[in-house]
């Protein structure tokens, strides 16, 4: 049976990894890009080469745009207007403490961290019959860490969501999240910095991309499953 899901911020590190996986599963993956247009046709025309039974659409949306993040179901391809599912990827990352957080600046890492899923999971329910939802987090929704205070709120929000429309959505949509931990150095950050961090989890082992993919799939597959925030960390979240 035909499955279609719609990866947000699926051109490049753990989207592109997410798209490669489920393609691999059978998904037919649609790849949301905003900036990323060059990494979005690549990966599309190397999953077509792949499994050349299957197109793997390419649609352009800037998250920090509500009006468009509102559209973007009724702007989806021909033959992909009904999805069974939605990963909330795509995220900005950006530091600042409570006291460096600017009004614009507050507004932005909501815009696209938080509000932009809503909006998007508000939209799911509202456009289809059933389907299920995957929000990616952080580890650190644990934490009062302040460094991005602004991004990490967001996240808090997002996983206070995911909850809250597990109940509501039910019985016909499932909506789950995966917490990440130490996977990938962030953005103007070396290997040297992850590794440090890695040293701090329980297992000592750095979080591998497949090991998110395998728990994102864990939730789209197991019926029986909604509500649920998977910490994939190697336990960082019990410090």
């Amino acid at each position: 049976m035909r499955r279609i899901v719609l990866i947000t911020g699926a051109a490049k590190r753990l989207g592109a990894t997410l798209s490669r996986s489920l393609a691999a599963e059978g998904w037919d993956v649609v790849l949301h890009y905003n900036y990323s247009r060059d990494e979005a046709h690549a990966l599309s025309a190397e999953l077509k080469s792949k499994y050349a039974d299957r197109d793997f659409p390419v649609v352009q949306c800037d998250l920090s745009n509500t009006d468009a993040v509102l559209s973007l179901f009724e702007r989806l391809p021909e033959g992909y207007e009904v999805l069974d599912a939605l990963i909330n990827n795509a995220s900005t990352f950006n530091s600042g403490t409570i006291e460096e957080t600017s009004p614009a600046f507050l507004r932005k890492e909501m815009e696209v961290n938080f509000e932009a899923p809503f909006y998007l999971l508000q939209s799911f329910k509202n456009s289809f019959e059933k389907g299920c939802i995957v929000n990616i987090l952080d580890t650190k929704i644990t934490t009062n860490e302040a460094s991005h205070a602004a991004y990490l709120l967001a996240k808090k929000n997002l996983a206070s969501l995911t909850q809250m429309a597990a109940l509501s959505f039910a019985p016909d949509f499932r909506v789950n999240a995966v917490a990440p931990g130490p996977v990938l150095a962030p953005p103007r950050k070396s290997d040297d910095y992850l590794m440090k961090v890695v040293g701090k989890t329980p297992l000592k082992k750095r979080v591998e991309l497949s090991d998110i993919a395998s728990s994102v799939s864990f939730l789209l597959n197991t019926s029986s499953v909604t509500g649920q925030i998977i910490f994939c960390d190697s336990g960082l979240h019990l410090l």
